[in-house]
């Protein structure tokens, strides 16, 4: 805002920057077309030089032969020349995928994606330009809360924010209730908590905190804040500068939480006004990691001095030492707190990594792999011995892979964690792969199928014969597809065994195999025994190898239902990967009932998800050229997904279900590229569209899907 106020009836100046001019037209027709030629007076300044007018709000257009870099450096350079004036940065649609994940990194109050719908346009400008004029009017009317109150109201009227019979509505409500005009217009749905805050702020005098305050928020700064003062007052420590602390609060007129604040901190409080939703979700994340850096400092701290001869020269340290070590009750709490805070965090892995000079502990999130903790090199073989105890591994081998298992109990879940030990050049690397027992009992009806290829798996899942093969790379969720079958039609009626390696997680009701190729249990072996048990349904974990394949088809072919995965890029190439291990077409033709490929795909968070219009190119490439008002989605990046956009992950898939005409194609040997054409052509949506479809139904990016079926 400028340092000027605006007289009654004065139009808020608006100055447009860009270069070349060109660029100027279509935001001018937007202008005119919309209630913001009555209130707005627009300059037109050049994008990169000094200002020449005094500007309310700065309209910053992206446009060639400008890049990003440049128009990054450019918005940084209009903040600190124009400090107190709205920015809003105007980016192309098509150049939405670069600016992906980099929007707080622009100097920015907002950003808007054009072309867009002159509605949106001009509310979004006029939620600034009625904040600007509640600023100024509220100078004046400061000191009465009720002339105050009255004036927002009106305002907010004038400016086409909400209209004159929801402003009258609001005024009845407020009468019986002893509330703030704004909390009733959001709770009446006539305008966001975003655009209250906006108006809050302006009428009150404080700048808003920004999603970038709260992703970027030092641990050290945010404990500076006592959990139980800011869980109470519902506030949150944002950044330090100097003598100065930002405070991220709901309520800025709390006098009491201000002398808190400045009392425990001794530093001048500049509070910032927030969602309360924000908040909360900030306070819970953060002060999660406060603890665990703690909890992790303070059993660091009170580990023996041995620990440190144990890493000093690993290969001398005596099997009863490395033992001690791993029974400190320091290391056993720091253990636990890694696991516990990983199946909190909901993360599938957790990578113990030992450097030349440090350690790194990272869990993987969503397929996404994070650092979460640096604890003194001098642990690690603690670290390590203390896993090895818990999974039964041999604490004494230090030169060889090992793997194992164990069972973690966190309240009432109870979590299957699987071990891999690798000895690297600066010590034992550990991956500890967390199998979480919600996961696998998941239903079919939440893996992500769409209507039709559900109907298609469930018809598969009850036939009382054959074979269904999910295929699929490593880590795109073929054993939680398969569980979740076997999840399905598990009843007492039916005698259940499966053959895995490793048996991934123990379900009650079920007989479960794991395989041992050190004493000769191999999956070959296992099946043959399996047979003599009268078994109604099998499932094998993985088939790799021709004689595995050759018994498991033959069990499909004498009445058994049999489940399996293949390490195959999509379902049609399953049968070529079939015929290549030696199995007959015939016996092929004959068993195989379904076959369904998947990835994994991150999911768009929803509170930040954002429509836009995908580039021409994009679209010719998807071969999407004959369908018209095409829209994508993405996550702008927000303190509930604590700015990367993404929330979760979900399946794509191709479902093959083996027809009469395709078992004959079957049987003639056709070629995979025949076969997926003859699949499609009888309703089969291959990955890619699989994915596509998703994409614009806003669950997932595109970018997400093409990632992940590039290959296919």
């Amino acid at each position: 805002m400028n340092e000027s106020p605006i007289a009654a009836g004065e139009k808020v100046r608006l100055g447009i920057f860009t270069y070349p001019k060109s660029n100027l037209a279509p935001v001018l027709k937007l202008i005119a077309e919309t209630p913001l030629a009555d209130h707005v007076a627009v300059s037109q300044e050049t994008l990169g030089k000094e200002p020449q007018t005094a500007c309310d709000i700065v309209m910053a257009i992206l446009a060639s032969p400008h890049t990003l870099v440049d128009f990054t450096e450019q918005m940084s350079s209009l903040k600190k020349t124009l400090p107190l004036s709205v920015i809003v940065a105007m980016i192309p649609k098509d150049q939405k995928a670069q600016v992906a994940g980099k929007v707080m990194e622009l100097s920015t109050d907002e950003v808007l994606f054009y072309p867009l719908p002159a509605h949106e346009f001009s509310k979004a400008i006029m939620t600034h330009v009625a904040s600007i004029r509640i600023h100024d009017e509220s100078k004046k009317a400061r000191s009465d809360l009720v002339k105050s109150q009255t004036f927002l109201g009106q305002l907010l009227v004038e400016n086409h924010i909400i209209s004159s019979e929801q402003l009258d509505k609001a005024l009845e409500y407020q009468k019986g209730a002893e509330s703030r005009l704004g909390d009733l217009l959001v709770m009446l749905g006539f305008i966001s908590e975003e655009q209250k805050v906006h108006f809050l702020a302006s009428q009150l005098g404080v700048e808003v905190a920004t999603p970038r305050q709260f992703s970027t928020a030092d641990l050290s700064v945010v404990s500076i804040i006592p959990e139980h003062i800011a869980k109470r007052y519902n506030c949150l420590a944002l950044e330090k500068q100097d003598h100065q602390l930002i405070v991220a609060m709901d309520d800025v007129l709390n006098l009491q939480l201000l002398d808190i604040l400045r009392d425990i901190s001794d530093l001048v409080i500049k509070p910032v006004l927030a969602t309360t939703e924000d908040i909360k979700t900030s306070i819970d994340r953060f002060y999660r990691d406060i603890a665990s850096q703690k909890d992790a400092s303070n059993l660091i701290a009170d580990l023996d001095e041995n620990v440190e001869y144990v890493q000093a020269s690993s290969e001398d340290v005596s099997v009863e030492e490395a033992a001690a070590a791993g029974a400190e009750l320091g290391i056993i709490k720091l253990v636990n707190l890694l696991i516990t805070n990983a199946i909190r965090d909901r993360a599938s892995d957790i990578h113990i990594e030992p450097m030349e000079q440090s350690l790194a502990i990272r869990y993987r999130i969503d397929g996404e792999l994070r650092k979460v903790m640096s604890p003194p090199r001098k642990s690690h073989q603690a670290i390590i011995t203390r896993i090895k105890i818990l999974s039964d591994l041999d604490i004494a081998e230090r030169r060889l892979p090992q793997d194992g298992r164990m069972v973690a109990r966190v309240g009432h879940r109870e979590v299957d964690i699987r071990i891999s030990i690798l000895p690297t050049a600066f010590g034992e690397k550990a991956v500890l792969r967390i199998l979480d027992k919600e996961a696998f009992e998941k239903s079919v009806a939440n893996l992500g199928f769409s209507e039709s290829d559900l109907e298609k798996f469930r018809q598969n899942v009850v036939k009382p014969y054959g074979m269904m093969i999910v295929a699929g790379p490593t880590g795109s969720g073929k054993s939680t597809t398969l569980y979740s079958a076997i999840q399905t039609i598990k009843s007492i009626a039916r005698n259940i065994v499966t053959v895995e390696d490793p048996v991934e997680f123990h379900m009650d009701g079920i007989n479960q195999v794991h395989v041992n190729s050190k004493i000769g249990l191999t999956f070959a072996t296992a099946l043959r025994s399996i047979l003599r048990q009268d078994p109604d349904v099998v499932l094998v974990g993985e088939i790799r190898d021709a004689e595995t394949a050759d018994i498991a088809i033959k069990m499909a072919l004498t009445g058994h239902l049999v489940f399996s995965t293949l390490h195959t890029n999509d379902a049609a190439s399953t049968i070529a990967r079939f015929v290549d291990i030696g199995i007959p077409p015939l016996l092929l033709a004959s068993s195989l009932n379904l076959i369904a490929a998947q990835r994994l795909v991150r999911r768009i968070c929803q509170r930040c998800k954002t429509a836009y219009a995908p580039a021409p190119e994009l679209i010719e490439q998807l071969n999407l050229s004959k369908r018209t008002g095409l829209q994508f989605y993405r996550g702008e990046g927000c303190v509930n997904c604590n700015g990367i956009g993404y929330s979760g992950r979900t399946g794509i898939f191709e479902m093959l279900a083996i027809s009469k005409e395709i078992r004959t194609m079957i049987l003639r040997n056709a070629s995979t590229m025949d076969i997926q054409e003859k699949a499609v052509a009888e309703g089969m949506k291959t990955l890619r569209q699989a994915g596509i479809d998703l994409a614009l139904k806003g669950i997932t990016t595109i970018e997400q899907v093409i990632a992940a079926t590039t290959e296919i």
